[in-house]
């Protein structure tokens, strides 16, 4: 059981569609607080709502086939679907051919899903796309090795305290009461390709909302989901089903590409104050560091401006000194850097920052990336044009 306060405006009939996930479990909640009569609530009035345990899955719910392959554009499809588990495998069964497929594995409360689409096999066979989107090959050179850290294109995870996470990056819902960068992620397909979404996502109720193409809300049938009885409707399978689908749309896996690389936009590029006006672009220029802070901000984006600064100082030179100098020091402050975030942030430092690093050092070794300054090239203005 919850308590819940009253609202302008609520309903059991909401009430019950927001925490229980149907509005036919109205009379769930009269139940338990004796009420007999559904149109008495009043403003402040304090209920209790039932447990639902897992939140409920309408009965053969739908989801969309993949639209856009290699092989073509395939017409709009549906196809309801019923779930199992078979040990720790969450099995998807179609009902118009019987066909099962394992998709996912369930943990705690939820599932996770590696994924099989490969962001290395995508630079193969999206090139079109890729071009259609305008990056460079130094931007992907540094996707690549900072997407071997992370997921798949299909990747889903439901079982942790993100409620939802999408994706090469990753990206999240968001904690309860927090927003998520995954409806940001979907506000951008939602902007290129208004179609996909609508056939992904909006055609089941899902919508997002963004104000600084960050983070945002997802809302469903017209609830936004805040609270932790809203965010765990998007732990239903079929929710896990309809977004590792979307993960193999090359439409969707080509915004994804384009919405990691605008990460960057966030801190490489712009001059900050903590170090002293100088934007990280006039002091690190090579594809190596580029991946290495790119990593950074994927694990823990707060972080990466203070532990350069701390790596500046403590390779006795200044953010000013740096960008007007021709020297290269970038060898010793990224040296430096990685000496720094090991520990920056204490207990909530990046997570195996030595061998996420190592990973990525891996590919100047086999010529995937380069270690020169001046190395990495964005195409960044042309995209912002």
């Amino acid at each position: 059981m919850q308590e819940y306060i009253v609202q302008a405006g609520d309903t059991l009939s909401g009430l019950a569609r927001r925490f229980l996930g149907t509005n036919a479990d109205w009379q769930e909640i009269a139940r338990v607080n004796n009420i007999t009569n559904p149109a008495s609530l009043q403003v402040g009035q304090r209920l209790l709502i039932p447990s639902g345990g897992s939140p409920a899955i309408t009965t053969n719910p739908e989801v969309a086939m993949v639209r856009n392959t290699l092989q073509g554009v395939y017409p709009p499809n549906k196809i309801a679907i019923s779930f199992t588990t078979v040990g720790n495998d969450l099995i998807a069964k179609l009902l118009n051919t019987g066909q099962q497929e394992p998709f996912a594995k369930t943990k705690n409360l939820g599932f996770y899903r590696l994924g099989i689409f490969k962001l290395r096999d995508f630079i193969t066979y999206g090139s079109g796309l890729l071009q259609q989107v305008q990056l460079s090959p130094s931007e992907i050179n540094v996707m690549l090795v900072t997407a071997a850290n992370e997921g798949s294109l299909d990747a889903i995870n439901t079982w942790d305290n993100q409620y939802l996470s999408f994706g090469i990056f990753q990206w999240t819902l968001g904690t309860a009461g927090q927003q998520g960068e995954l409806p940001a992620l979907l506000l951008t397909l939602k902007r290129r390709y208004p179609s996909e979404f609508q056939y992904y996502f909006g055609q089941f109720g899902l919508d997002t909302s963004s104000l600084d193409s960050i983070t945002g809300w997802l809302s469903l049938n017209g609830i936004r989901l805040v609270t932790e009885s809203d965010k765990n409707l998007m732990r239903q399978p079929i929710w896990a089903l309809r977004f590792a689908i979307a993960g193999m749309d090359s439409l969707v896996q080509s915004v994804q590409v384009l919405h990691a690389i605008s990460r960057l936009d966030r801190f490489y590029f712009t001059p900050t104050q903590t170090l002293q006006g100088v934007a990280i672009s006039q002091i690190l220029s090579s594809e190596f560091a580029v991946a290495l802070l790119l990593d950074h901000h994927v694990n823990r984006p707060s972080h990466v401006i203070g532990c350069i600064a701390n790596a500046i100082a403590r390779s006795g030179l200044t953010a000013t000194k740096i960008s007007q100098n021709s020297s290269d020091n970038e060898a010793l402050l990224i040296q430096n850097y990685l000496t720094e975030r090991e520990t920056y942030g204490g207990t909530n430092a990046m997570t195996k920052s030595r061998e996420r690093a190592e990973l990525i050092r891996q590919a100047i070794a086999t010529r995937n990336l380069s270690p020169q300054r001046f190395s990495f090239h964005s195409n960044r203005q042309s995209r912002l044009s």
